[in-house]
């Protein structure tokens, strides 16, 4: 179970901890919604065909900070698909080195 809604105390010491010092005359309307994200271990992607098809080509970008890295993520993908081949080296994100990673911790 998760607590999707933050207690009014904890809303205003943020809004005067990040906004206050700037913008002093400023009221709290700040509205708050619960975020979910998957990570996986070491906030690393994951990028890899799918073990029992070829065809499909997953990338999963997450982690909380996949959004900073979309443009190149995007285009690695999209050499993938039409040449079989990024000029990024995606090896470090396939799902063997995301087991060999589990198995050294």
């Amino acid at each position: 179970r998760v607590e999707r809604d933050e207690p009014a105390a904890r809303i205003e010491a943020a809004f005067q901890e990040y906004f206050g010092p700037c913008f002093p005359d400023l009221r709290p309307t700040l509205k708050t919604k619960t975020c979910f994200y998957t990570e996986v271990e070491g906030g690393r992607f994951v990028i890899d065909r799918h073990p029992g098809n070829d065809r499909v080509l997953f990338a999963s970008a997450c982690s909380g900070h996949g959004f900073k890295h979309s443009a190149a993520l995007g285009e690695a993908l999209a050499q993938t698909l039409v040449s079989g081949k990024s000029k990024i080296d995606l090896a470090p994100f396939s799902l063997a080195s995301l087991m060999a990673r589990r198995r050294k911790a």
